[in-house]
């Protein structure tokens, strides 16, 4: 059973979103998930661990909490994000990233046929593939749980100031 991060420093909290939520998201959206609650929540735990290596805005609330957020410090929109609550984008995140962990489990990288090198037809058709990459980057505009995110996260070309 997941244990729910509310933005109370949960202890052993493993997740934002419930298995509940997964399969009304994936529903809403169009994504392939396990159709099993143990399968869907090893998935949440997968993303929610992901998400931990996230460059977020602000700062943790508490070095003993098990995830990226509660965070304070985090402005979206102009608009300071409360420091004991999850925000909605971040849940999203958390799902659509599930979504996409079991998206490369079902269509592992390293089974992909690369780009079509060779196509010859005479008499009977020939086709070669050439070898895929083992790793697929995405842009981080194409992809669906970042883009929940995109004002959440610090960017490279930040740096944090502080007055002091």
């Amino acid at each position: 059973m997941l244990i729910i991060e509310n933005g109370s420093i949960v202890a052993g909290a493993d997740s934002y979103a419930t298995a509940a939520e997964l399969a009304t998201y994936a529903a809403n959206y169009g994504l392939t998930i396990p159709g099993t609650e143990a399968e869907q929540e090893a998935l949440l735990r997968r993303a929610y661990l992901q998400m931990n290596t996230l460059p977020w805005k602000g700062w943790a609330v508490n070095r003993d909490q098990t995830g990226a957020w509660p965070r304070y410090g985090v402005l979206s929109n102009g608009y300071e994000l409360p420091s004991d609550a999850i925000p909605r984008q971040v849940k999203q995140c958390q799902m659509a990233m599930a979504g996409e962990i079991h998206a490369d489990d079902i269509d592992p990288p390293e089974l992909r046929k690369g780009a079509v090198i060779k196509d010859r037809v005479e008499g009977a058709v020939e086709r070669q593939y050439g070898a895929a990459k083992l790793s697929v980057s995405t842009p981080v505009a194409g992809r669906q749980s970042l883009a929940n995110v995109a004002g959440l996260l610090e960017s490279s070309w930040q740096i944090p100031m502080v007055r002091g």
